[in-house]
């Protein structure tokens, strides 16, 4: 099975389920004849670091419950954080990153290249079926000195890096996962239209740990299979793979399965299968969404 069906299909299968639901059940909830008054759209502006777009898909279905007015930004890749973003005092910001062993990934710099106004924000951490830990506390100290007041966090369940068939995470955010967004989405739009753009206190580290070892998968290289379009260098988020050669510099590699993900021709790809058997036993059982406001 290619890695196109086992992981991009489950991520995009889940996203079309649990949007196709929430619209179900949005529409029922006014009565028959009933006008309501539709408030003006806050423009929400959703900040996404997402090597291989689980997060990013996630982060997008959440964004969708606060309003249609939406404008995303992809800090991914290297060149995308050397540009800086304003976000207006009445914007809505959401900040979203994956959990690296219960932290943000160790990338100099994330998040700092946005600018808030005292712009009320939310921070996502998307993990692979296990627990959040410190990312909340690090997105908010982060978001917190840019400018940016966190009003509300989340966390969301994705396919796990390390499963191939998506048994950790299988087929999440799940319809259930969509309602608690809904429910969310409400408690903050609740916060603000009564105007409490007031910082909330959140649990963790707020500093990430440089020195602490994350589990990894070994790379594999298929040199008959790259084409040396050079993609894994150009959207590599910490810039470890020189373009001229394609050479990884393990010393400064996050090994976010990016260079894999975005590879169209199986040049690269890790190997996960020595990680599988253990993610896929010891994370099965379904964790439930998490928020707070």
């Amino acid at each position: 099975m290619s890695k196109e069906i086992t992981r991009r299909g489950f991520i995009k299968g889940a996203a079309a389920l649990a949007a196709g639901t929430a619209l179900a059940g949005l529409a029922g909830c006014t009565k028959a004849g009933e006008k309501t008054q539709e408030k003006p759209q806050r423009h929400v502006k959703v900040a996404t670091f997402s090597p291989t777009e689980g997060t990013k898909n996630a982060a997008a279905m959440l964004a969708a419950k606060f309003s249609d007015d939406l404008e995303f930004v992809d800090i991914t890749t290297l060149d995308s954080r050397t540009q800086e973003v304003t976000f207006a005092a009445d914007d809505l910001a959401i900040f979203a990153a994956p959990s690296y062993g219960g932290q943000l990934p160790m990338v100099e710099g994330l998040f700092t290249n946005l600018k808030g106004n005292n712009t009320p924000c939310v921070v996502v951490c998307a993990f692979g079926n296990r627990a959040a830990e410190n990312v909340y506390a690090q997105l908010a100290k982060i978001a917190s000195s840019q400018g940016f007041v966190v009003i509300g966090a989340m966390g969301l369940v994705t396919p796990h890096v390390f499963s191939s068939n998506a048994k950790a995470g299988h087929s999440r955010p799940n319809v259930e996962d969509n309602l608690k967004m809904i429910e969310f989405a409400a408690k903050v739009k609740e916060k603000l239209d009564a105007g409490k753009i007031e910082a909330i206190s959140l649990e963790g580290s707020p500093d990430v740990d440089w020195a602490k070892e994350i589990s990894v998968a070994p790379k594999q290289f298929t040199p008959e299979n790259c084409t040396q379009c050079g993609e894994c260098a150009k959207n590599c988020p910490v810039g470890a793979i020189d373009p001229q050669t394609l050479a990884v510099n393990e010393e400064i590699c996050i090994h976010c399965q990016r260079c894999s993900f975005v590879c169209q021709f199986n040049g690269r790809s890790y190997d996960t299968s020595a990680k599988r058997e253990f993610i896929e036993g010891k994370l099965s059982v379904k964790k439930p969404v998490e928020y707070f406001v």
